[in-house]
């Protein structure tokens, strides 16, 4: 495969994020040792792998928190080709809990916001899976579980105050699952919401605003709604539910999708949105590629639906241009021939790029070992931008035990133009 601006200068650009890296291990590599901690005016970006959901937890530059999904699949027939980590000791969520009181700013126990991108159990947990009962009488896993460690503050979703809207193929284990537990955790005092597209005011910093102007999160898309890059939205669900005369669209297009700026550096993440809609005149619309357009580019890419058969198309892929893309992994398929092709193409846009996956199954290996030095490491990934967010580092870290032991340690120059 050819590349756009070749190794040597890719090096080159590595060695100039060095000198201006963030603290912690700034003169020389990570590898071997724990993850340096977080610092005030960084931007940490934790993609959590535990091998039965997904997950990200997020430190904005002034110590807000955020965590986004956190799924939880815990049976055995999804652990067959992909091993949970470290192990199966404990239900998915009770893992990311026990990852963020590692992280977390100031020894906190409480998280600013939560934020589920739609109804399925690798991103919120799933009852049909099991989950651990508490001192009340309730069954709790996957984000609930969390809940029960960290008090959350906000709390958003692509549907509140509904539960299960345009339904088609939501899983029903997680949606009982959040109508037991949305308005329990109301009245213990987390404040809900529904994502506003197109708002960059709705998750904000909330603990030194002003020292961090260059810091906002746009919302792109939301239950089949897209920003349109300007003032207005776009209701891609509404003209497919005219045109087609069923109110149903399948719940992977409903996900929530952000995007963060932090100066230079840029982030995208949007659930398992992926394919197309019906639009007003009958065609499909590329829903897929319209959330691309809206969001342009980024440095780092969380993939859509895990980087699965269905997501991460040319369309997108070309608007978001990313030189991180970060995968969860639950299924062998995860690792896609299809989206790594694309995702790597240097036809679709130049310049080199790493693909992030928590995991790879043994029989997809050799998909993944074609694309040579484009595949990271699996791990546990951490994105820290530097204050100001003009560089960035990716951290890989071993998923085997709770050490955060850094496996590999690359760094970035942020290229995203300034809005």
């Amino acid at each position: 495969m050819s590349s756009g601006i070749g190794r040597r200068a890719f090096i080159a650009s590595g060695a100039a994020a060095l000198a201006l890296g963030p603290a912690g291990c700034q003169s020389r590599s990570c590898v071997g040792h724990s993850l340096p901690d977080w610092r005030q005016g960084e931007l940490d970006i934790h993609f959590i792998h535990t091998g039965v959901g997904e997950q990200t937890f997020f430190i904005f530059p002034d110590g807000t928190t955020m965590l986004l999904d956190c799924g939880d699949t815990h049976h055995e027939k999804y652990m067959k080709d992909v091993p949970p980590r470290p192990d199966g000791s404990r239900y998915g969520g009770e893992w990311v809990s026990r990852y963020i009181r590692r992280v977390v700013p100031f020894g906190r126990r409480e998280i600013d916001y939560a934020m589920v991108s739609h109804w399925h159990g690798d991103h919120t947990g799933d009852l049909a899976f099991g989950g651990r009962r508490t001192p009340d009488g309730r069954v709790v896993c996957g984000i609930p579980l969390v809940a029960e460690d960290f008090f959350f503050r906000h709390y958003f979703d692509h549907q509140y105050p509904k539960i299960g809207e345009y339904a088609l193929d939501p899983d029903p284990g997680a949606l009982r699952l959040m109508r037991e537990w949305i308005p329990h955790a109301v009245a213990q005092g987390m404040r809900p919401h529904r994502l506003e597209v197109g708002a960059n005011d709705q998750i904000r910093l909330l603990h030194d605003a002003s020292a961090f102007p260059q810091f906002d999160v746009r919302n792109i898309a939301a239950n089949g709604v897209v920003w349109d890059g300007a003032g207005g939205v776009v209701d891609a669900a509404a003209a497919h539910v005219r045109r087609t005369g069923r109110d149903a669209i399948h719940e992977n297009r409903l996900s929530s999708a952000i995007r963060i700026r932090y100066g230079r550096f840029s982030f995208y993440s949007g659930g398992d949105n992926e394919l197309t809609m019906v639009g007003p005149d009958g065609r499909e619309m590329d829903w897929e590629g319209m959330i691309g357009r809206a969001t342009g580019p980024v440095d780092v890419c969380k993939t859509n639906h895990h980087a699965g058969v269905f997501g991460m198309r040319h369309e997108f892929v070309r608007e978001v241009r990313a030189q991180v893309y970060l995968s969860s992994v639950w299924q062998a398929g995860m690792v896609d021939q299809k989206s790594l092709s694309s995702m790597c193409s240097r036809e679709l846009y130049s310049g080199d790029r790493i693909v992030c996956f928590g995991d790879i199954a043994d029989i997809r290996r050799g998909v993944a070992d074609a694309y040579g030095d484009d595949i990271m490491p699996p791990g546990h990934v951490v994105v820290r931008a530097a204050p100001g967010g003009d560089t960035f580092r990716v951290f890989s870290l071993s998923t085997k035990d709770e050490n955060m032991t850094v496996l590999s340690d690359r760094h970035f120059v942020s290229r995203t133009p300034k809005s």
